[in-house]
């Protein structure tokens, strides 16, 4: 099927606030390229084209097609790869070309798993007040590998004891010695939800 060929019948833009361009065949079919895949695979009005480069230039769209719309979505927040991925391949978009999009990007310095670490963990941390075990496990759910995580994490620490939080959360919720252990046990599984260790929890409430 590859060697088959088209002539091009006609080539107009779709309007004049865009980059695409409709395109009809002789064989009836229509189709929708990007400006850069018309200049690419030097797609005439009235000469023919490949089926094996009709493909390629709907490939090469697909790919332009996903670049715009997550330089878009990066302008609003960063987002990690897995994210990246999954939104687009649910979407219908080809895993091969969101993936390619993905590489272009990253080297590109546009996507930066550490940037959307540092910036998810420090609102995890600071603002939701999570233990480290729950901000490790959310990460994870975005692909971020321990070790861009972990350096952050541990920094990020530092700067918002985990002590101190749950000192914070302790009053809160009023708690005191003079509570009684249903309402201790109540608050040590609250701030194992969150996240932090039992151990730290327990000494923090000792020496509350």
């Amino acid at each position: 099927m590859n060697d088959l060929k088209f002539k091009v019948l006609s080539l107009k833009p779709v309007s004049r606030k865009n980059d695409y361009f409709h395109v009809k065949l002789d064989n009836g079919d229509k189709y929708n390229f990007h400006r850069s895949s018309i200049s690419q695979y030097n797609i005439k009005e009235n000469q023919c084209i490949e089926n094996k480069a009709i493909h390629k230039a709907l490939d090469h769209t697909e790919r332009e097609n996903i670049k715009c719309k997550i330089i878009v979505l990066l302008s609003y927040r960063h987002r990690s790869k897995k994210e990246l991925k999954n939104t687009f391949v649910s979407k219908g978009y080809k895993v091969e070309n969101v993936l390619g999009v993905i590489d272009e990007l990253e080297n590109r310095k546009y996507i930066n798993d550490a940037l959307f670490t540092k910036m998810m963990a420090t609102h995890l941390i600071k603002e939701k007040k999570l233990g480290r075990y729950l901000v490790e496990q959310k990460l994870f759910q975005h692909g971020i590998d321990f070790t861009v995580m972990d350096p952050i994490i541990s920094s990020l620490y530092k700067k918002y004891p985990q002590s101190k939080t749950i000192m914070e959360i302790l009053n809160k919720r009023n708690i005191s010695q003079k509570d009684s252990l249903k309402n201790k046990i109540k608050t040590i599984n609250y701030l194992k939800r969150k996240g932090f260790h039992f151990d730290d929890i327990n000494t923090i409430i000792e020496g509350y």
